[in-house]
């Protein structure tokens, strides 16, 4: 079978270090506890994610073809004929993204949004244990749609033994007929995107002070102290004990 390029670099590069920093911070948030000075770097990969998704939701508008959000299949129609097809048969293949892988694709960004925004609520200790059980929710979620991805991967090559896993390594895909891959992939842009996630990460460093386990980002400061996390009724309730023990 004749492959063609789909996938550009910053599409590929965005993939992998999206995805490593995801682990990086669930495995931190699921075996740190929070007390711990290490887990501030929960927070810190939380906020690269963060980073790297606004420049992909730019990328989606201005990126090549199958970068762009006008390519995903989001037609309910498509998705459940997709599903459908597995079932049953081989499934359509898609030189893009298919529905399944697109559909999954908008869970994870939309995920990742709540996550800052429930994240950079718990900073502020305004009502911390809501904000704490959305973003638990939704990091569960934001994995769960990960074991779908990665076993839909699997099956995929199982019917059509086509290496798709491979198109985000090496950004090529097997041709379909009358549909064209990329003019080109883009290397100075990942390389672009490589340099200024670098150079984020050293920023967020340089601002972050382990003592205090403070972040100036920008002139905000951000507390990822755990004492800093506690809610209004955590405060009172601590208030209370205090007074009963007087």
């Amino acid at each position: 079978m004749k492959k063609i390029t789909v996938y550009d670099w910053p599409t590929r590069i965005f993939h992998w270090l999206f995805s490593f920093l995801f682990l990086a911070a669930f495995v931190i948030a699921k075996t740190i506890d929070d007390d711990s000075s290490v887990f501030s770097y929960h927070m810190l990969a939380g906020l690269t994610i963060l980073f790297l998704l606004i420049f992909r939701l730019i990328w989606g508008f201005w990126g090549t073809t199958y970068a762009r959000f006008s390519s995903f299949k989001l037609k309910p129609a498509e998705l459940f004929e997709y599903f459908r097809d597995s079932v049953r048969t081989k499934t359509k293949r898609y030189t893009g993204h298919n529905p399944a892988s697109s559909y999954i694709t908008v869970i994870m960004f939309v995920s990742v949004i709540g996550l800052a925004v429930t994240g950079l609520q718990m900073t502020n200790g305004a009502d911390a244990d809501i904000y704490e059980d959305v973003h638990e929710l939704l990091a569960n979620l934001f994995m769960a749609a990960v074991i779908v991805h990665v076993t839909g991967i699997l099956l995929h090559q199982f019917r059509h033994k086509d290496a798709l896993w491979s198109s985000m390594i090496n950004g090529k895909k097997g041709s379909i007929p009358g549909e064209d891959g990329i003019a080109g992939a883009k290397p100075f842009v990942g390389v672009l995107l490589i340099m200024i996630t670098f150079i984020w990460v050293i920023y967020i460093g340089s601002q972050y002070d382990s003592n205090t386990q403070t972040l100036d980002l920008f002139g905000a400061e951000l507390s990822f102290g755990e004492e800093n996390h506690e809610s209004p009724s955590d405060v009172d309730s601590g208030d209370q004990e205090k007074w009963y023990d007087d």
